[in-house]
């Protein structure tokens, strides 16, 4: 039923997105439905049967024998008759998916055929509009520059007062309490987030966006198909720090990034941003750690449901115990500082969490997704649906927990609207003062730039 990639494990995040709906995680599809496979008959018959897989394998597999203290027959029941009713296939996927919810973990989800095709082809169906709840209003984060919204005139910064005629955030707040259960409260905001701006291509949903002025936008936003392929931006800052930044622990950037990081060795400190990075490889973290340590040092242990190595074949696919090797002379050895928000998550959180408990990395941002298992593949379902579970459970070098808390910055900065409407970027303003106090010798007589926003 599963397939397993034993170049790189999986730690890739599902239903932890960043808030930006158009910007889709980056993440690696292992298992995909098989054509021409088998298919039940009728349609009451596969969806018994992709419960009956969703449950058994949970049941049997989870890497927590006590399943994070949840009664897990009792969610079967709790959910059962209200899946197999279910009005439409669309509707039936949604409460199987929020069924594995009530284990409150980041990665055990499912995926309908259609989200399934969507990952494949690195592409979101949404308004392209990023929300984002700052307590007295629900605020733009951003607005992809090929969406209706951004035509219309929204950006980043502005309200929105009304969705459908609806008050904005009173919207948001009711999809939020219906939202499946996650590690975090911040990382189920996805779920009201989706449920706004994620649909089927074409449909329309009207909304009013306030200026900082008072003045409003309305405007009929049509959801599109947004292409979110791999990202890299690396380079040196005014100030004389390097700078890299990339969408996702993905094969296709590793390269780059590695030869990003060792072409700024000169620079007297490097800043990695890690912000809206959705995970990926636990490889790929731990290469990148590498880089910025001369020796040996402790990585994050890994949990399984035996105490014992994961094989395949009688082969361990990885030490339970994780060193990194570091790479000598060749390492970034100046100041770092690594910046993280509510999304970066998963295998952002192995990097950011194991250079801190190293002494090797300063935090810089917000408290992280908490967002941090793993597992291994895909398994398909009867239906062409897909379900992640969990097989990999993660401690910091210093045994601290990241699921469920997520990893907490040395220097905190909240966000604010007005930085929004401006575009200037406190964090990494913040991280920018913080190398130039630790390299007081370094050419650094450039002020960090009031509109630093790289985003």
């Amino acid at each position: 039923m599963k397939t397993l990639s034993l170049l790189a494990i999986a730690l890739v995040l599902g239903g932890c997105s960043t808030l930006d709906p158009h910007n889709l995680l980056s993440r690696r599809i292992v298992a995909a439905p098989v054509a021409g496979s088998p298919v039940p008959s009728t349609s009451s018959e596969w969806k018994l049967q992709a419960l009956d897989a969703v449950w058994s394998t949970v049941n049997e597999k989870y890497y927590d024998p006590k399943l994070n203290g949840v009664d897990w027959k009792a969610a079967r029941v709790k959910y059962e008759n209200r899946i197999l009713a279910a009005a439409s296939d669309d509707e039936y996927w949604e409460l199987l998916d929020k069924m594995t919810g009530e284990l409150k973990d980041s990665h055990t989800r499912v995926h309908g055929p259609k989200q399934v095709q969507q990952l494949q082809n690195q592409e979101s169906q949404s308004l392209g509009v990023g929300l984002i709840d700052l307590g007295d209003a629900l605020v733009v984060s951003s607005v992809h520059p090929e969406s209706d919204a951004w035509w219309a005139g929204a950006r980043a910064g502005m309200t929105i007062a009304t969705i459908d005629g609806e008050a904005a955030l009173a919207r948001y707040r009711r999809l939020l309490a219906e939202a499946r259960e996650s590690s975090t409260p911040w990382a189920r905001t996805r779920g009201a987030v989706r449920k706004i701006s994620a649909g089927e291509v074409g449909s329309a949903v009207s909304m009013t966006f306030v200026r900082q002025d008072g003045s409003e936008i309305r405007a009929t936003i049509k959801r599109r198909k947004f292409r979110n392929p791999p990202e890299l931006v690396s380079r040196v800052l005014p100030s004389g720090f390097g700078y890299v930044r990339f969408s996702g622990f993905v094969g296709s950037l590793e390269g780059g990034v590695v030869s990003a990081i060792a072409g700024m060795k000169d620079a007297p400190g490097m800043i990695v941003d890690l912000r809206n990075n959705g995970g990926g490889s636990l490889a790929m973290a731990n290469n990148l750690g590498n880089q910025f340590l001369a020796a040996k040092a402790r990585g994050p242990k890994i949990l399984t449901r035996t105490g014992k190595p994961i094989t395949v074949a009688f082969i361990p696919l990885m030490k339970l115990d994780t060193e990194l090797d570091g790479i000598g002379s060749n390492a970034f050895s100046k100041p770092l500082v690594i910046l993280t928000n509510e999304n970066s998550a998963s295998a952002s959180e192995v990097l950011a969490s194991t250079l801190q408990d190293l002494g090797r990395a300063t935090v810089v941002g917000q408290r992280s997704c908490g967002c941090l298992l793993g597992y291994l593949g895909y398994a398909d379902l009867p239906g062409g649906g897909q379900l992640a579970y969990s097989e990999l459970g993660f401690v910091t070098p210093k045994g601290k927990r990241i699921e469920g808390e997520g990893v907490v910055p040395d220097i905190e900065i909240k966000l604010a609207r007005e930085d929004m409407v401006f575009g200037r970027d406190r964090t990494l303003e913040a991280a920018v003062a913080y190398l130039q106090q630790k390299t007081p010798s370094a050419l650094t007589a450039a002020k960090p730039p009031l509109n630093a926003n790289l985003q």
